[in-house]
């Protein structure tokens, strides 16, 4: 870094620990290795990740493959630095964070996202009143290259009743996917939602699916049911010039069906008349590969962008939330209470990491693995007060310009907390979970310290 406040470099040595087996950790490893430059311009950077074999429990992949570890670090290096400068925190990011389309990381896609515009949002909601004793706050920042490989194919079916089957190989697991699917077909055919069928997780009649993870469907499954409608509509035009004795070219799309001249026909009567029947049916396929606009990866770049209010018990160590704001980038919320959850359910995950999650072993045995000694986040551990800003700037390459969300307040959360109770004691914890016992002491050794400089 520079006397006026720009990172120059990066050299970084990260060692994970894989437990007794591979599994997903070689590729948690090389993301946790992009990951670490996180959202920021740094002209040289050196980074040497390691996947290490212990006699302990396998490892594999989780909700941000490595981000939250590699974040923590960089964050709260960053607010040393700002510390030593003499500055704000918050203004050494804004002074390095990357300009939407600028690279990070060379040879994968630009920055997609106004990350600039999204701290000064946090910032704005977190600090709006003074800070109370033995308060602090931290603002963090992170970008992760999501999204997967850009392999995804989709049907569409539409009846001569108007109905839409979608088909579609993403899975269900909770998140709320087949809604998303169902919302995009309704919009792209013009038909009520109810009319909307999703048919999914079955090989033996599901188009081919990438994966259902990396925070990928909205945006390539998503996409590729909307190329898939767009097909769709594409023969149904044709058919409704035939139907109407014009060109297709002549005829305009309007929602749900054609006009020409002075009549509006439904796609359900576009498909009784040509075939003759009223409950005939046709099909739009769509099919997504790296070409074009997805030539470049990541897909999309997962933003974080968090701040957190903590209060700070310094007779006990124990840190309390008392405010929460985070930042959902996702380009556009296609169902924004789903999109607000995903968000909440990740940075709640984020608490969890950041407070009290951890393996503890004797030796080689663990000894905390069940949820009665593994203290996984309670409701009476969220903030009291929340605030879940989405950013809809439609810079995506999703439908409508949406992009992936739901890890990104994740990776943050755990470096706000350790930067936070550095803001409200002075006291400085590398190692997670801050837990009451390792905050307390932290407290005594920058009091001891204290009382040694003051002699």
């Amino acid at each position: 870094m520079d006397r006026e406040g720009r990172l120059l470099a990066l050299e970084a040595t990260i060692h994970l620990n894989t437990g007794a087996y591979a599994e997903n950790s070689p590729l948690v490893a090389r993301r946790a290795a992009n990951r670490i430059i996180g959202p920021y311009r740094i002209p040289n950077v050196k980074v040497d990740c390691y996947a290490v074999y212990t006699n302990t429990v396998p490892a594999s992949s989780f909700r941000g493959f490595g981000a939250t570890q590699v974040t923590f670090p960089r964050e709260s290096q960053i607010d040393e630095l700002a510390e030593r400068l003499g500055c704000d925190p918050v203004e050494l990011r804004q002074k390095n964070l990357a300009s939407r389309g600028e690279s990070i990381h060379p040879g994968l896609r630009p920055l997609d996202a106004d990350l600039p515009g999204d701290l000064s949002m946090v910032v704005e909601a977190l600090m709006d009143r003074p800070l109370l004793k033995d308060h602090g706050r931290g603002v963090v920042c992170s970008a992760s290259d999501a999204g997967s490989d850009p392999v995804s194919s989709a049907v569409v079916q539409v009846y001569g009743d108007g109905s839409v089957s979608v088909l579609t190989g993403s899975t269900e697991i909770g998140q709320g996917s087949h809604t998303v699917m169902q919302q995009i077909a309704a919009e792209e055919m013009g038909v009520a939602i109810e009319k909307v069928r999703v048919v999914g997780s079955d090989t033996a009649i599901s188009p081919f699916d990438r994966s259902t993870g990396a925070s990928r469907t909205t945006t390539l499954m998503g996409r590729a049911v909307l190329e898939a409608c767009q097909e769709a509509i594409a023969q149904l035009r044709n058919m409704a010039g035939e139907v109407l004795k014009t060109k297709p070219e002549n005829l305009i799309i309007e929602r749900g069906g054609v006009a020409f001249q002075d009549q509006h026909v439904r796609w359900q009567d576009v498909l009784r008349d040509f075939f003759g029947l009223s409950d005939c049916s046709i099909i739009g396929r769509a099919y997504l590969r790296k070409t074009g606009d997805l030539d470049r990866l990541p897909v999309f770049w997962e933003i974080g962008c968090t701040g957190v209010e903590v209060a700070v018990d310094t007779e006990t160590g124990r840190l309390r939330v008392d405010r929460l704001v985070a930042v959902g980038d996702v380009g556009l919320a296609i169902n924004p209470a789903m999109a607000e959850g995903q968000d909440l359910g990740a940075a709640t995950m984020g608490l969890g990491v950041g407070l009290s999650e951890e393996l503890v072993y004797e030796g080689q045995q663990l000894v905390n693995g069940n949820l009665l000694d593994y203290r996984v986040p309670r409701f009476s551990d969220l903030a009291p007060k929340i605030d879940l800003l989405l950013v809809q700037n439609q810079d995506g390459t999703g439908p409508y310009g949406a992009k992936g969300g739901g890890e990104g307040s994740l990776n943050p959360t755990p470096a706000c907390l350790a930067n936070a109770l550095c803001s409200a004691t002075g006291a400085r914890v590398r190692r997670l979970p801050l837990t009451p016992e390792r905050v307390w002491q932290a407290l005594k050794e920058r009091t001891h310290k204290e009382k040694n400089i003051g002699r």
